[in-house]
């Protein structure tokens, strides 16, 4: 018991310590892995064996991949086109940005690649139709994070391990699905409180797109296609098919390949990496076996769900949902499905990767951090305006976790079984 307890405190403690010195967790992990390994008489080789190889190298893969695509323009100039396609119809415009968010991150480079780019042009387009930025920058938000629950982008590859190493492999698209309607729900609700269906005014000159894709934008386009393709129709390995089409990328020279390589967010493998190896540590000495039962203490059939939902959102709004929120949570769903009769394992799972991924509207967040950058830098704004937009977009946060919680609570989620 006392190894249990000890563990279990080395993983909370990492992200607590992660939190208030705002350090990355995963050096914190990777710090208290040789102090915690020693205590419970694991030797070197044993400690390292929780680090994620194949997740490492395929979150590397794919993130390369779509950082050429970034650098050389072509992300950008996909979103830019789409959006276009709206005219005059500005009500409109919110709903492209989710369609166009969700989409490029469901095709491979999830959230934070994506957000990067449809965040500041969301809020650009704000700004120039005299728009919500929280409203424009929420949907590109809700959009990507929805849309990285796909099984080849990047939260999808990350929940699918984690659920692999729990023995359930195959259910991925399941898992997708239910995130996608929930997510949905959230963009609807957002969509209408925020008042998207009253924008009429004529932003058909600020929307259009002229220019055309350059030849190595086509290429790239090209390149992602194929990477669908393999992928989804052929079930290649997702890394090694973007570490193949990186190297023709790079070969063609449609991108710079060092500045595409430092917009890499080294920050996120390494605190996926650190977590993991605490993680499996935590584990071997019954840390997560505890966590379990003082969750489940606290759950019936029906709360079981909502309630860990609520846990994982709470819990992304101060550290990471791919390199903390799922990794600690996820494989305490078996125990607690097994503790709590007649609890759904695919309901609490979806529930947590819903919530943990739409509260990055919060400005602690990347997402909504983004949108507080873009807002300062398009609009000039001052410190009282900034201080009430970080209100604004804390306050939606909390607004769709909770929903996600009555949602889940309302029984959405029960045709996953």
């Amino acid at each position: 018991m006392g190894l249990q307890v000890l563990a279990l405190a080395c993983l909370v403690g990492a992200i607590i310590l992660g939190f208030v010195r705002k350090m990355n967790v995963g050096i914190v992990c990777f710090g208290l892995a040789l102090i915690l390994g020693t205590i419970g008489g694991m030797a070197s080789g044993k400690i390292y064996g929780g680090f994620p190889y194949k997740l490492f190298s395929t979150l590397l893969g794919t993130m390369l991949f779509f950082s050429l695509l970034q650098q050389n323009g072509t992300l950008e100039k996909v979103s830019k086109k789409l959006i276009s396609f709206c005219g005059n119809n500005t009500f409109l415009v919110p709903v492209i940005i989710y369609l166009v968010s969700f989409i490029l991150s469901a095709a491979g480079p999830g959230a934070i690649s994506v957000q990067s780019v449809t965040v500041m042009f969301a809020v650009s387009l704000a700004v120039q139709m005299d728009a919500s930025p929280v409203l424009m920058g929420a949907m590109a938000i809700l959009g990507a994070v929805g849309g990285t629950a796909s099984p080849i982008a990047l939260t999808g590859i990350i929940v699918n391990d984690l659920l692999a190493q729990m023995n359930m492999e195959g259910v991925g698209m399941n898992m997708f699905i239910g995130v996608s309607i929930a997510n949905f729900a959230c963009a609807v609700v957002t969509y209408i409180v925020l008042g998207g269906y009253k924008l009429r005014r004529s932003a058909g000159e600020a929307a259009a797109v002229k220019e055309h894709f350059t030849k190595e934008q086509t290429i790239s386009l090209v390149a992602l296609l194929i990477m669908v393709v393999m992928v989804v129709g052929f079930s290649y390995d997702v890394g090694l098919i973007c570490f193949t089409l990186s190297l023709v990328l790079i070969l063609l020279r449609t991108a710079d390949e060092k500045k595409a390589i430092k917009m890499i967010p080294w920050n996120v493998l390494i605190l996926i990496a650190g977590v993991s190896v605490l993680m499996n540590i935590t584990q071997t000495m019954g840390g997560i076996e505890l966590l379990s039962d003082i969750l489940a203490s606290f759950m019936n059939s029906t709360t079981a769900a909502p309630l860990m939902g609520f846990t994982g959102g709470l819990m992304s709004w101060f550290s990471s949902a791919n390199g903390v929120v799922f990794p600690t949570l996820i494989p305490t769903v078996p125990d607690i499905s097994a503790q709590v009769g007649g609890a759904s394992v695919m309901q609490m799972i979806v529930a947590i990767v819903c919530s943990a991924t739409v509260a990055g509207i919060s400005p602690l967040s990347t997402g909504g951090s983004l949108i507080m950058a873009s807002y300062t830098q398009e609009s000039g704004c001052d410190e009282k305006e900034q201080q009430k937009l970080f209100g604004q977009l804390f306050m939606l946060s909390a607004g769709m976790v909770a929903l996600v919680f009555v949602l889940t609570l309302a029984g959405l989620l029960k045709f996953l079984g």
